[in-house]
C-alpha cells in the first residue's frame, strides 16, 4: 500500500510539473511576442513615439500652469523655478496678449517678445493668444532666443488672452528616452526570470521520472 501511494504521489508531483512547464511556457510566449511587437516599434518609431508621450505630459503641465495662472497671477522667477524643477521641466514662459514675456523661470526672459516672422522657431505660439483652449506642440528645434536645442509645447491662457509655453532641453529629452529604455530592460528581466521558473520545473520533472524508474526497478 505504502508503496502505491509513494508511486501515485510521484504521478501527481510529474503532473504538476508538466502543468507547471505549459504555464510558464505560455507567458514567456506571450511577452516574447509582445517583446517582439515592441522592439519593432521602438527600432521605426522610437522618436516619434517619444515624441507624442511628451506632447501629451507637457501639454497637461501647460495646462495645470495655466489653470493655477486663473487663481494666481503672482508668479515670481523664483516660483515659477521652484515649479519647474518640481515638475521636471527646463523652460516657462507665460506672455501677455502682445506676446511679450510676463513670467518666466528665468528672470533674464521677462520681456522678450515671441516673434511675428513667420519663419521664426516660436511664431506659432502668438496664435494661442486670440485661442480660448489652443494647443502648441514642436518637435525639437532651435529656440530663437539663443538657438538652443528645444522641444516646446504651449497653451493659451484661461484667465486673460496670452501664452502658456514650457520647454525641454536635448538632454533631457535623452534622459526621458533613457527612462523608457530602461522599460525594454525590464522586460528583459521578466523573460529572464520565466525562464530560470522554466528550468527549475525541468530540474523537477527529470528528478521525479528518475525516481519513478528506480521505483518501477524496484
Amino acid at each position: 500500500m505504502t508503496n502505491s501511494n509513494e508511486f501515485k504521489n510521484l504521478l501527481i508531483e510529474q503532473k504538476e510539473a508538466f502543468i507547471d512547464i505549459k504555464s510558464v511556457s505560455a507567458e514567456i510566449n506571450m511577452i516574447a511576442i509582445n517583446a517582439a511587437i515592441e522592439s519593432a516599434h521602438a527600432a521605426s518609431g522610437i522618436r516619434t513615439m517619444m515624441d507624442n508621450v511628451l506632447n501629451v505630459m507637457m501639454t497637461a503641465i501647460c495646462r495645470l500652469l495655466a489653470d493655477r495662472l486663473s487663481t494666481d497671477k503672482s508668479l515670481s522667477p523664483e516660483i515659477l523655478d521652484n515649479l519647474a524643477k518640481r515638475l521636471g521641466i527646463d523652460d516657462i514662459f507665460i506672455t501677455d496678449s502682445d506676446a511679450v514675456t510676463v513670467g518666466s523661470n528665468h528672470a533674464s526672459a521677462l520681456g522678450w517678445k515671441f516673434p511675428d516672422d513667420p519663419k521664426a522657431q516660436a511664431y506659432a505660439f502668438r496664435a494661442l493668444i486670440i485661442q480660448t483652449d489652443g494647443v502648441v506642440t514642436q518637435p525639437i528645434a532651435q529656440r530663437d532666443i539663443d538657438s538652443a536645442m528645444f522641444k516646446f509645447v504651449g497653451v493659451s491662457r484661461i484667465d486673460e488672452p496670452g501664452i502658456v509655453q514650457i520647454g525641454l532641453r536635448a538632454d533631457s529629452i535623452s534622459r526621458y528616452q533613457s527612462e523608457i529604455g530602461s522599460v525594454f530592460g525590464l522586460l528583459a528581466n521578466e523573460i529572464r526570470n520565466l525562464g530560470t521558473k522554466i528550468g527549475s520545473s525541468t530540474n523537477r520533472i527529470q528528478q521525479v521520472t528518475s525516481e519513478l524508474t528506480n521505483f518501477e526497478m524496484n
